[in-house]
């Protein structure tokens, strides 16, 4: 019975899903002993991104739009495992309300230790948000949403038995001009108020 209402559940959660064109996935996960990348979202997402990326009536067939959508993507996402990148093996695409672009992650080491990922295939998309699920064996699964605010990209390193994120120089030279900016404004309204008191009390 459970089985039946969870299957129900995740049946009603991807119709909504393939028709938002704002919301996509991306997992990276082991099957057969390969390691696979997966990105899906609404065929209005792929076909929002390959009209505004290529010339208008670049594709008269689905073959040819899903090329598009294969190059598209080629150079909108990256693996980086341990520093190293890694390559996207044989991506293929699978057309329907939900699309679906599936590609085998090329060599990689036995330990992993850290994973990089930028995936702006739908950058362009007002508001988009990528769900991003590394689930690894021997590892705990791990979930991340990536976004125009963060640049599409996530860094994980594995300590302690799990994964965490590793801040970019980018956020904490942010982070320090947001403290910087605060101390700052703090000094100068000590210093005003103080003017203040002083003139009132002369």
């Amino acid at each position: 019975m459970k089985l039946r209402l969870f299957s129900l559940l995740l049946f009603y959660v991807n119709i909504a899903f393939a028709h938002q064109p704002d919301l996509s996935n991306l997992m990276i996960y082991e099957q057969n002993g390969k390691k696979v990348l997966v990105l899906k979202s609404s065929l209005t997402a792929f076909e929002g991104e390959v009209n505004f990326h290529f010339e208008k009536g670049a594709f008269k067939s689905p073959e040819e739009f899903a090329a598009l959508v294969i190059k598209h993507f080629t150079n909108n996402c990256f693996v980086i495992i341990n520093g190293d990148s890694v390559k996207l093996i044989n991506p293929r695409v699978i057309l329907g309300h939900e699309t679906t672009i599936f590609a085998l992650l090329g060599t990689m080491p036995n330990e992993i230790e850290s994973v990089y990922l930028k995936n702006t295939f739908f950058k362009d998309i007002h508001n988009n948000q990528c769900e991003f699920i590394l689930s690894l064996k021997d590892k705990p699964q791990y979930q991340y949403i990536l976004n125009n605010d963060n640049k599409q990209e996530v860094e994980l390193a594995f300590e302690n038995n799990k994964w965490m994120v590793i801040e970019n120089k980018g956020s904490l030279l942010k982070s320090l001009y947001v403290i910087i900016g605060g101390v700052l404004l703090l000094i100068i309204g000590l210093v005003v108020f103080n003017r203040f008191k002083k003139n009132n009390a002369s």
